[in-house]
């Protein structure tokens, strides 16, 4: 599509804009013109061909990486509870044994959560998702800042989730649309690869 004449680009204002973004309707000049599937894109709205990673895949990867945070937080608290409850036959103190068992409920989390961080800070990948030979980038292919990846990739979705429990639902099903991108995607500017082909 042509842009009108006496256009300018809209990420570099001092320059005419010969065409306009396929998806948004920026003006771009020929320096920020891309080009994709025979449609013209501004760079912001432009993805390249990267392989999208399977949608089984991602939700497994989701399962699991669900279960690296939780699973040891419920151990330990078991572990916690058992100790506590011999405990509490001598020294009936409940609160006390329940008050460990939350502690080590937490602490169990942190544990996962430090296995996650730092999955993602050595590889670039959770653990599942490393398992799965799957990643995380952004829409242009260049890798994912951390802060982007725990705050609008994980905290702004699960806090908006509490107050509309619908969010999480249309969040899930956005994978099966054409860009295979869920709610989080956007937010984030993400996409979710395939890079099981990568050394």
């Amino acid at each position: 599509m042509q842009a009108p004449a006496g256009g300018q680009c809209a990420y570099h204002p001092d320059v005419s804009a010969p065409g306009v973004c396929t998806r948004c309707g920026s003006f771009v000049c020929q320096a920020c013109t891309r080009w994709g599937e025979g449609s013209l894109y501004c760079p912001r709205c432009f993805t390249p061909t990267l392989n999208r990673a399977n949608r089984g895949y991602r939700f497994l990867a989701n399962v699991l990486d669900s279960f690296v945070v939780s699973v040891p937080g419920v151990i330990v608290m078991i572990i916690v509870m058992v100790a506590g409850g011999a405990f509490n036959q001598r020294e009936k103190n409940e609160d006390l044994v329940v008050l460990f068992g939350m502690l080590g409920l937490f602490g169990g989390f942190a544990v996962g959560i430090a296995a996650q961080v730092f999955m993602q800070v050595r590889f670039g990948q959770s653990v599942a998702k490393r398992l799965f030979k799957i990643k995380v980038v952004r829409v242009d292919g260049s890798p994912v800042e951390l802060w982007r990846i725990i705050l609008l990739r994980n905290v702004v979705i699960h806090v908006v989730s509490q107050l509309c429990g619908l969010v999480s639902i249309i969040d899930g099903a956005m994978i099966f649309g054409d860009e295979q991108r869920c709610l989080h995607d956007l937010i984030a500017e993400t996409i979710v690869i395939d890079v099981s082909g990568e050394q």
